[in-house]
């Protein structure tokens, strides 16, 4: 966890050090509109995620189950969200291959122009979009940026913390981190200085603004004072987790 003089560097998650904020991404692709929407502990199978398009054609629910994958979790989580297309220029049409990869969810939901009553398209989207997402960048804007952490909005159920802290019974410890978009082969875990620092790299898929990069110190001195602890780790659906075993 890193925080400087103006706070979290982004505000959706106590670890991230660089690249786009936020808990969500909206991008235009001419008639198309692509988002990356961060779902921590939510896999890859297509049970679990549920996208549908409302009766107005302006908007998607999504709904997301992360499930519970090691028994020192404390609760699953549940998503439940609604992203609208803000303008009243066109409407969707369908939504393209939805994947969710390392605790990602993106997609793109494709439009069409809606026709006015004189049976003509409306105005271009590239040109009422440009207006509507004006200063939303993912890397500079400063509401992003700040001393308190916000909870995912579109967190139903389940603890919102991307941090969690567990003592077992055998003396171990138990760590949960959020580092959504990171897989088992992009992170990276040292001691160092009697601390358990934990780096992780998320890189740029599909349509993405840029990659993204954490670091989180997992567990400090205090919980092994003699020597190094033991440590093992996995990483599943963007989520960090780690068993802290003293020697």
């Amino acid at each position: 966890m890193l925080i400087g003089a103006e706070g979290f560097y982004a505000i959706n998650n106590p670890f991230q050090t660089n690249g786009p904020k936020w808990f969500s991404e909206i991008k235009w692709l001419d008639f198309d509109m692509y988002l990356r929407m961060d779902l921590p502990g939510v896999g890859s199978d297509p049970d679990v995620v549920d996208i549908s398009v409302d009766d107005s054609k302006k908007g998607v629910t999504i709904k997301a189950l992360a499930p519970c994958l090691n028994i020192n979790d404390s609760f699953p989580r549940s998503y439940y969200t609604y992203i609208g297309l803000g303008c009243h220029c066109c409407e969707i049409s369908s939504v393209d291959n939805p994947q969710v990869t390392d605790g990602v969810l993106r997609q793109i939901l494709s439009t069409t122009p809606i026709k006015g009553d004189d049976g003509a398209p409306g105005s271009p989207p590239e040109e009422i979009h440009s207006l509507l997402f004006l200063g939303t960048d993912p890397y500079a804007d400063p509401e992003s940026t700040g001393k308190i952490l916000q909870p995912h909005p579109g967190l139903s159920e389940g603890p919102a913390s991307a941090y969690e802290y567990k003592q077992l019974l055998d003396g171990s410890v138990y760590v949960r981190l959020d580092m959504p978009g990171v897989s088992d082969v992009d992170i990276n875990v040292d001691f160092v200085n009697y601390r358990l620092i934990v780096v992780g790299d998320a890189p740029t898929v599909s349509h993405d603004s840029g990659g993204r990069s954490y670091s989180a110190v997992a567990a400090q001195a205090n919980i092994f004072p003699i020597n190094p602890p033991r440590v093992e780790h996995n990483v599943d659906n963007g989520v960090v987790r780690l068993f802290i075993h003293p020697t």
